[in-house]
């Protein structure tokens, strides 16, 4: 079973390394090397060397990866979908169906090929624009010059295999074509539209994939298990309402202390929610495995950023969360992450996800022996509420919007604190985000009358009604 290396962040790892199936070994070398430490060195001043080196090697002993695999070839793990007389299907390559199909890692070069397969019954003709796919995407012959790098065979020997299992962007009336495109990388899903063009219009297709080989256990959330333990049952409307502000504050950590306020909650199925976070950017999370933290060691260590981190573990609902999600910035210490948990209620049979989001601005030393760093949150966890509703406004992926009271009302003269003894404050509401089967654009988001911002709340009659029946402008 392959397993991910941070082999990306130092240099490739050869495909015959003895210690291929070991991961983070050739990492843990070199950090040992004197003249590689003296290096490094120079280039951390002002940062806890000895922390990141004790977590490189105190990795050695965390839990085995578990990883989301999915043993049938990407062709038969696509996903399906047709309209207007087109048929498509998709799936991204992991690093394993790329050293199977093509004997090279394309992952460990940033290269991932989405595997693409359009039918069409139409009478016109249609043309594939890759930049749906990846508005960035390689050209054959430049995912030929970087795999070089990696194999025994020639720029021009690659370059055969891979212009072979490229797709052809030019669909013919009433034909199929398949192939690959060839995009940037991501790690446990993938998310991106296949645009088709004819003279008879356009469509667009958007698919948000798993990609098989991120360690993580995530992929095993299933909405149905709240069956398992709903005390609540299924709620209308008004009950939802209520049961957010009786919920509680914050999720707890191990010592039973409150983490960060709970202040973001999603309505709708799990592939909705899922759909909605990576579509607007959103990366899944890594568990805290010997893996993950030698990439964060080595993201730490060079300035860089880890899209995929760990995320501490909190309690909610007597477990930790279900999701996590995050976004990551320019480096390990600056990101957005949230975390969430399948609710014990459901509103007239749909899942409701309730979560916390905030923005980490910064690392600190945490005083445990393990982990030795925690990061810092940015006190206006509001802000960190506000990003997540533009990204779910911008990208279309909601149909109602609600802000119910649930927190305690802190200041900054006054600020709460979290476990970690970062202090926040907040006007104390929920954004309560209904997530929609398909586009809906921001000015068609229906609010419910329930609490507003203070910023809005002014202007009620605008947001709840439509504003006054007579509305005089001047130019």
């Amino acid at each position: 079973m392959m397993r991910w290396r941070i082999s990306g962040i130092l240099r490739p790892a050869p495909l015959d390394d003895r210690d291929h199936h070991r991961p983070g070994s050739y990492a843990l070398r070199q950090v040992m090397r004197p003249d590689f430490a003296k290096a490094v060195c120079s280039k951390v001043a002002g940062r806890n060397l000895y922390v990141v080196l004790a977590s490189i090697l105190i990795a050695g002993c965390a839990t085995q990866d578990q990883l989301c695999t999915d043993a049938r070839p990407f062709r038969e793990r696509a996903q399906q979908q047709h309209r207007s007389g087109l048929f498509v299907e998709a799936s991204a390559l992991s690093r394993d169906d790329s050293i199977a199909l093509f004997g090279v890692p394309l992952n460990d070069i940033n290269v991932q090929p989405v595997w693409l397969k359009v039918t069409s019954f139409r009478e016109d003709p249609q043309w594939l624009f890759p930049k749906g796919i990846d508005s960035d995407y390689f050209p054959t012959y430049e995912v030929a010059r970087r795999a070089s790098k990696l194999s025994s065979l020639s720029e021009h020997e690659l370059y055969d295999r891979l212009s072979h299992e490229h797709i052809d962007l030019f669909i013919p009336a009433r034909a199929t074509v398949s192939g690959l495109v060839y995009a940037h990388n991501d790690e446990g899903m993938k998310a991106f539209s296949v645009e088709l063009h004819g003279p008879g219009g356009s469509e667009s297709f958007s698919f948000v994939v798993p990609v098989p080989g991120l360690p993580t256990h995530y992929f095993s959330t299933d909405e149905n298990s709240s069956q398992r333990f709903l005390d609540s049952g299924d709620l209308d409307l008004q009950g939802l309402h209520q049961w957010l502000q009786e919920i509680g504050c914050c999720p707890l950590n191990a010592e039973g202390k409150p983490g960060d306020p709970l202040n973001v909650v999603f309505v709708g199925h799990l592939d909705q929610l899922r759909a909605a976070m990576i579509a607007n950017d959103w990366d899944v999370t890594a568990p805290v495995t010997s893996t993950s933290l030698q990439r964060m060691a080595s993201a730490f260590l060079f300035g860089s950023r880890y899209r995929y981190a760990p995320i501490s573990s909190l309690q909610l609902f007597g477990r930790e969360q279900d999701l996590a999600f995050q976004k990551a910035r320019a480096i390990i210490d600056e990101r957005n992450h949230m975390r969430i948990w399948l609710a014990p209620v459901t509103l007239h049979g749909t899942p409701v996800w309730v979560g916390q989001v905030s923005r980490d601005v910064g690392v600190k030393l945490s005083g445990r022996f393990w982990p030795p760093t925690t990061h810092v949150i940015d006190p206006d966890v509001d802000d960190a509420r506000f990003y997540v509703m533009q990204d779910l406004l911008i990208g279309r992926a909601i149909e109602k919007l609600a802000f119910v009271k649930g927190l305690e009302r802190a200041t900054i003269s006054k600020p709460r604190s979290n476990a970690e003894n970062d202090p926040y404050f907040t006007d104390g509401l929920r954004a309560v985000f209904f997530l929609a089967d398909k586009p809906v654009a921001p000015s068609a988001v229906v609010i419910l009358d329930w609490a507003l911002t203070p910023a809005m709340e002014p202007y009620r009659a605008f947001y709840i009604n439509g504003g006054p029946a007579t509305v005089e402008y001047f130019d």
